[in-house]
């Protein structure tokens, strides 16, 4: 009896099927992708399982992002688009369980997602997510595990949710974003995780299917059917069909169904390619590599296989990729960034008082809550933000509140940030209390640094730019992507099972940073963990994140503006001394031309510092009163 198997090597999963002679389905087996094995040793040890089980196939076909590798290591040359694999499966499946004919397939994984159109089960259109990753797993995982949940437990809540919160789908760490500012304003958390699952939809309807009304009622055909690894998710499925205004059907091996297509193509294509593995491609005598290519200026990046004494180029842009030679390391690019020298400006006045400030900058990842005498930071506190900010506030205040020795002193209070004018209501009933980011941030540099030119401020969620210009206060924020923020940087750590200041460390030891591909912070990820499992080493793609981070910001942020000298960097993520080494490579700053302080407080708080600065400015409107025993915190000057 022959045995034709199919492979679908994907990002963050491998799927194998089988079926055999009589058109039965094997069992359909999915092993997850683990960031330290490289990609060749799972595709060998996935299919030795596999054939261990259920026997040598004749047919042998491979489909997915791996699917050059997976080819040249298994020794096949059937191989297919991931499109055509999706839906050769689903109709065989369709046609094997007596199902309509799939007219749509939506289909959604981990890093990707997928629309594909057919007519008489043959695909007439299809299109795929290409920059970024908002309708895709990725985009609901990190927020899942952040809030100690798992699928079962987003499943109950998206069933039973009263509402839905209206939370951002631009991007996958702006709608954690919104999800956070959400929980701050008192949603309940079944509303806010109904609100991701539209979140995840709608970007995918937006970018991928590409449906623009305002109420995305389906102008896609059915029979639509929901593939991938979030068709496990009912509350998922039942959203989509919500949106669509029709039923999705979710079939059996939803998961596998590329796999399974590449096992029927495998078998149909006998006698046109080699499908027929190779026993050599098992005899362990294989290498992979990540290098650049020196051919030409487009370094292409290359996985460079070693097999049965040959060398395999994969990725390049041209036939003659990796011919004429191959370096470990890529070329730094540095980008032209105009630049011009600080108008003669006097300072800003500091404020002459001896009484106290507090600012309190709320921002959606945390609370910095900064305490000034006079010019002195006496304390800085900082803590990740809670779901309830207002009852978190007024704690901080408390531990703020206990630093003051004097009974009597005079304590003015401002807020910043996300939360700010939040916070501001709910302690004063006014927002007088609030100030802009903006002039906070640029307030903190100017104290501490008079001649400050530019600000560049890198947080966990957003960035910024504050440029003087003479006049007044040029600024830009992040707004399409977090790729150039710091989160990136965060959950790139996390992934390598390294601390921040581990990661900054290691990537600090790199002469030759990786260069990342991808200008989405999901995607980029993805990104490293191929390299990773292609030989590159964690320190350099580290280090290459920071550079990624930095091009990221200059392009999208920064926005073809000029800088004026000179630079002050501030934000949490300038802890990290390869990020502030990648900008200063890429922006070529040199000595002087740029500061950052040397005191932790004032890089990670500035913020909270600007704030409080602006408190003991408005005084007396700003005036904290404060009942201890009471926990009432209200302002005096009149202001009710």
């Amino acid at each position: 009896m022959s045995l034709s198997i199919g492979i679908d090597i994907g990002s963050t999963t491998l799927k194998i099927a089988g079926i055999d002679s009589g058109g039965n389905l094997m069992p359909i087996e999915i092993k997850y992708l683990l960031t330290s094995e490289r990609l060749h040793e799972s595709i060998l040890s996935a299919y030795e399982a596999y054939i261990q089980k259920h026997g040598e196939p004749t047919y042998l076909g491979v489909t997915g992002s791996g699917q050059k590798l997976g080819s040249l290591v298994l020794g096949t040359n059937c191989t297919a688009t991931e499109i055509i694999a999706h839906a050769t499966g689903c109709v065989f499946l369709a046609k094997k369980l007596n199902l309509p004919l799939p007219r749509t397939i939506i289909e959604i994984g981990g890093q990707d997602s997928k629309l594909i159109k057919l007519q008489d089960g043959i695909p007439t259109f299809f299109n795929m997510n290409s920059v970024c990753s908002a309708g895709t797993g990725e985009f609901l995982r990190h927020t899942i595990e952040e809030n100690a949940l798992d699928f079962a437990a987003f499943n109950n809540y998206v069933l039973n949710a009263s509402g839905a919160a209206d939370l951002e789908d631009i991007c996958t760490v702006f709608a954690r974003r919104s999800f956070r500012h959400a929980g701050q304003n008192g949603v309940p958390l079944d509303q806010r995780l109904k609100g991701l699952a539209e979140a995840i939809m709608r970007n995918y309807l937006r970018t991928v299917a590409r449906n623009y009304g305002a109420s995305f009622k389906s102008t896609l055909e059915p029979p639509i059917y929901f593939l991938g690894g979030l068709a496990n998710s009912f509350a998922l499925a039942m959203t989509l069909a919500e949106l669509l205004g029709q039923p999705v059907i979710v079939p059996p091996h939803f998961q596998g169904i590329g796999a399974l297509g590449m096992a029927v193509i495998a078998r149909e294509s006998a006698g046109h390619v080699n499908t027929e593995p190779t026993n050599a491609s098992r005899s362990g005598e294989c290498s992979v590599e990540s290098a650049y290519c020196t051919g030409c200026t487009n370094s292409c990046e290359l996985t460079v296989v070693q097999r049965m004494g040959s060398a395999f180029y994969l990725g390049g842009r041209c036939e003659g990729a990796g011919k004429a030679g191959i370096t470990s390391s890529a070329s730094i690019s540095i980008p032209t960034v105009s630049k011009r020298d600080l108008p003669k400006t006097r300072p800003i006045p500091y404020p002459k008082t001896d009484h106290w400030g507090i600012g309190i900058d709320a921002g959606s990842r945390q609370v910095k809550a900064a305490l000034l005498h006079g010019k002195d930071v006496v304390y800085l506190h900082t803590e990740t933000t809670a779901p309830d900010l207002y009852q978190q506030a007024k704690t901080i205040l408390e531990v703020l509140q206990s630093k003051i020795t004097d009974p009597n002193a005079q304590v003015y209070l401002k807020t910043t940030g996300s939360g700010g004018r939040f916070l501001s209501r709910k302690l004063s009933r006014h927002e007088f209390m609030y100030e802009t980011e903006i002039l906070c941030h640029f307030r903190a540099a100017n104290t501490l640094f008079p001649d400050v030119g530019t600000v560049i401020d890198i947080g966990g969620n957003d960035s910024k730019i504050i440029i003087a210009t003479g006049s007044g206060l040029d600024f830009a924020m992040n707004d399409r992507c977090a790729a150039g923020t710091g989160s990136f940087l965060e959950q790139l750590a996390k992934r390598f099972g390294l601390t921040l200041e581990e990661a900054a460390e290691l990537a600090m030891s790199s002469a030759k940073p990786a260069r990342i591909g991808s200008r989405c912070a999901v995607l980029a990820e993805t990104d490293i963990v191929h390299k990773m499992r292609s030989g590159a080493e964690t320190k350099d793609l580290l280090f290459g994140a920071c550079f990624s981070v930095a091009k990221t910001f200059i392009s999208d942020t920064m926005h073809g503006k000029s800088l004026t000298l000179p630079v002050v960097f501030q934000g949490g993520a300038f802890l990290n001394q390869a990020l502030l080494r990648a900008f200063t490579t890429l922006l070529d700053l040199k000595e002087g031309e740029y500061h950052i302080a040397e005191d932790r407080r004032f890089v990670v708080g500035a913020g909270a510092i600007g704030a409080a600065i602006y408190a003991l400015e408005a005084k007396p409107s700003c005036k904290l009163e404060v009942a201890r025993t009471s926990e009432q915190y209200s302002l005096a000057g009149g202001h009710r």
